[in-house]
């Protein structure tokens, strides 16, 4: 049965409706035996919000059900009220706009059966004056209480410059986690917490004069926050092309630095040194790289390092190399002749060392003693010591893989000097240009090549003369020694005399 209930209390503005539109209508039983719903305000007429309330009795049993309903937790709007069973009333309760209304329905025998604040918002409040931001999204954002930082953000509306109360929602991903009303001069700050690994989008929303939702404020979250990858770094060993990214000088001689943090989930420090000297220092952003050319210095031995910081900010060195620039071309050392050598053998070696693939130009030139070029000259005269390469001489080889350079020349029996230079061909760019080194300081040696000696068919020794054929009645037998043969071994031990006399007689002068 519906609970014939006409009470009107005009002046709190309470109105009872019933089965024929202004009486209470009754309602099917709930589940409980006594229940209660309090609705969101109705803005039906904007100017005249209500709250809708529900009332029920669904006791199986003779049991009634008796209520009271209070507003403001203190005002009884309806008081002692009872409900038999399977009974319900409805009330409709006008509210004010922007105002927080809390309502109760209360079991005078049992405590609270529903309770609700409810906020009237029925006219838009735009205030022109209002702001809104919203706050980078962090790891560690400051909860301002007792809860230690955590990931989040912070929206904040403010109409501390208001002249009138404005409207607010603040909005993730598209859902209103917080909305209100603010009166002029205030301002508000909500802490959004978020996942550490979580993305997504925020906004605050507000209205206009004419009562539309406009955007006040929006961004865009991508926290990272699980321990992601230490940064690395790399210094390249010293090039003579090192690329710039430039145009108008695409390579320089030097190093490149690498400070990588494309995997880490945090800003990372870093610093790019030439022995004392910071080439460059600053940060990189959690998923970027820095790449830095620079210059050295030819032939100076420098430590390059790329340095960062650890947690307590101290260096931590990443990657170091002892390096030195080597672009031009190295003077060559001569290793054979050595210095005051005597070649016996026909072929003369010279051969020394210097950078792999460098033209290796060869430079021999007779010794300019006047004695020995005498002796050098009389020499010349036979055929036996005639030389294949006439001096001075310039002559060119290649320094192999293996760092080495061999030339075989053949000289007539005297005195001489070499010295030698290297060539290095362009870059590949042409930055740096084809360069030739300084001679080596001049190597000093000998030729002294003695006459064959020929046995002959009968014993003894026989020395073939120069221009002789060597055979048949050429050269004659006997037990002793011929007057050919000392004559032939004292022309030979005369020509190595004379020129260990040069060799003496030169290192001493």
């Amino acid at each position: 049965m519906t609970s014939p209930l006409s009470r009107s209390l005009a002046a709190l503005g309470v109105i009872v409706l019933s089965a024929a539109g202004v009486v209470l209508t009754g309602i099917p039983a709930q589940a409980l035996p006594s229940s209660a719903t309090i609705a969101a305000p109705d803005c039906t007429v904007p100017a005249a919000a209500t709250v809708s309330i529900t009332v029920s009795n669904a006791a199986d049993d003779a049991t009634d059900l008796t209520y009271k309903v209070v507003q403001d937790y203190g005002t009884v709007l309806f008081d002692n009220v009872t409900l038999a069973p399977g009974e319900s009333d409805d009330y409709v309760i006008p509210v004010l706009e922007d105002v927080s209304t809390p309502l109760q329905v209360i079991d005078v025998t049992g405590g609270v059966i529903a309770g609700a604040v409810q906020t009237a918002n029925c006219t838009p409040n735009a205030s022109p004056a209002a702001v809104a931001t919203i706050g980078e999204a962090s790891c560690l954002l400051p909860s301002g209480g007792i809860i230690p930082p955590s990931p989040g953000f912070l929206w904040t509306f403010d109409n501390s410059a208001g002249v009138g109360a404005a409207d607010y929602e603040f909005v993730k991903n598209d859902t209103v986690v917080e909305s209100g009303t603010l009166a002029a001069g205030e301002t508000r700050s909500y802490a959004a917490s978020l996942t550490p690994n979580e993305s997504g989008t925020s906004a605050i929303r507000s209205v206009d004069a004419a009562g539309d939702p406009v955007v006040l404020a929006s961004s865009i979250f991508d926290l990272d926050c699980e321990p992601g990858p230490a940064p690395t770094g790399a210094v390249s060993d010293a090039s003579c092309e090192i690329p710039t990214g430039g145009i108008l000088v695409p390579t320089i001689p030097g190093v490149e630095y690498t400070f990588d943090n494309s995997l880490g989930t945090s800003d990372a420090p870093y610093a790019f040194l030439d022995g004392d000297t910071v080439v460059e220092s600053g940060t990189v952003a959690e998923g970027d790289t820095r790449i830095r050319s620079w210059s050295l210095t030819e032939d100076l031995e420098t430590v390059v390092q790329v340095v960062t910081e650890d947690a307590a900010g101290e260096p931590v060195v990443l990657d170091a190399r002892t390096v030195t620039l080597d672009c031009l071309a190295n003077t060559p050392t001569i290793v054979a002749p050595a210095a005051d050598a005597v070649v016996t053998t026909p072929t003369t070696t010279i051969s020394g060392t210097g950078d792999a693939g460098e033209t290796i130009t060869i430079v021999i030139t007779p010794a300019t003693d006047d004695a020995t070029t005498a002796e050098s000259a009389a020499r010349d005269e036979s055929d036996v010591f005639a030389a294949a390469v006439a001096v001075p001489a310039t002559l060119t080889t290649t320094v192999q893989a293996d760092g080495t350079f061999s030339l075989a020349v053949e000289l007539a029996d005297g005195a001489y000097s070499v010295s030698a230079s290297a060539t290095r061909a362009a870059s590949a760019s042409g930055v740096v240009p084809e360069s030739t080194s300084p001679f080596s300081a001049p190597t000093d040696f000998a030729v002294a090549i003695a006459a064959p000696v020929t046995p002959p068919a009968g014993g003894g020794t026989t020395v073939t003369p120069v221009g002789s054929t060597g055979g048949g009645n050429g050269s004659l037998a006997n037990t002793g020694v011929e007057t050919a043969t000392f004559a032939g071994l004292a022309a030979v031990l005369l020509l190595i005399g004379g020129a260990m006399t040069i060799l003496v007689r030169r290192r001493t002068a």
